[in-house]
């Protein structure tokens, strides 16, 4: 029997016996126990137990059951599993305006609140993205989109408490901004703040991301708008965030006026 099948007997055991395994990690019970307090049949239990025991989940020990080590880790990743699948479902309108290939980890769903726009309050999920900036300390951020109405709104938000903010822009976009009087405007505003750094650079995916030091967050853009939000405040979430950002920023170009003003003059 190889790795696979040896990992899929293990994940159909945790998900028919979860009861029997999480009373076990409560407390070590005998037989007896097991069946009252899950309401089932001696024979059951017999059967249950044997199949715990066979798998290297439980073992006796002074008349009583109780995991083992591999029980209690097994029934962890099992509930990492749980968790995970919990946060794609919380998540599922928000994942379906994302490509099929969109890089997102599902890490960044576990434990996420998620907004989505609704017609009748088009921008309620952006403010979402302005209530996490507005008291951080500092602000990584990935813009592979934006809405130009948004721009200014956006950076006196983050630096009106001195908040430190670095900015990756995909290429793509920083020449469309460039190229436009208003945003033209902002982003030179920006360079010249001192708590503002903007890079540009190739951004291989389409969603928004912002980290601060107590959450991450992910913005999805629609053909007419900001489509949702997800917030994390976990340690796992931000961390893949700031890997996300880290390694766009490793990569990209640094933006001074002077190379602003490049591109408007080569436009």
């Amino acid at each position: 029997m190889n790795g696979d099948e040896t990992s899929a007997q293990l994940s159909h055991l945790l998900v028919r016996r979860s009861s029997f395994i999480r009373a076990l990690a409560e407390r070590p019970r005998d037989k007896r126990g097991l069946a009252d307090d899950l309401d089932t049949s001696r024979s059951t239990v017999d059967r249950v137990v044997r199949e715990l025991l066979d798998a290297g989940l439980a073992e006796r020990a002074e008349g009583r059951y109780r995991l083992t080590c591999v029980g209690r880790c097994a029934l962890g990743a099992y509930d990492e599993c749980l968790d995970s699948l919990r946060g794609v479902r919380a998540a599922r309108d928000l994942l379906s305006m994302l490509p099929a290939d969109a890089p997102l980890d599902p890490a960044f769903l576990t434990g996420a609140t998620v907004h989505t726009s609704t017609p009748d309050i088009p921008d309620s999920a952006i403010q979402e993205l302005f209530s996490s900036i507005e008291d951080a300390e500092r602000v990584y951020g990935v813009a592979p989109v934006a809405l130009v109405g948004q721009l200014r709104p956006f950076y006196e938000t983050a630096t009106e408490g001195g908040t430190v903010v670095e900015m990756v822009i995909a290429d793509e976009l920083f020449d469309r901004l460039a190229a436009a009087p208003d945003s033209h405007a902002v982003i030179a505003d920006q360079l010249r703040h001192d708590s503002v750094t903007l890079y540009r650079g190739e951004v291989p995916f389409r969603f928004g991301l912002w980290v601060t030091e107590a959450e991450a967050g992910l913005v999805v853009y629609t053909d007419t708008g900001v489509g949702g939000v997800a917030r994390n405040d976990t340690e796992a979430a931000v961390q893949w965030a700031t890997a996300q950002f880290e390694a766009l920023r490793e990569n990209a170009d640094r933006l001074t006026l002077d190379s602003l003003d490049e591109v408007t003059d080569d436009g």
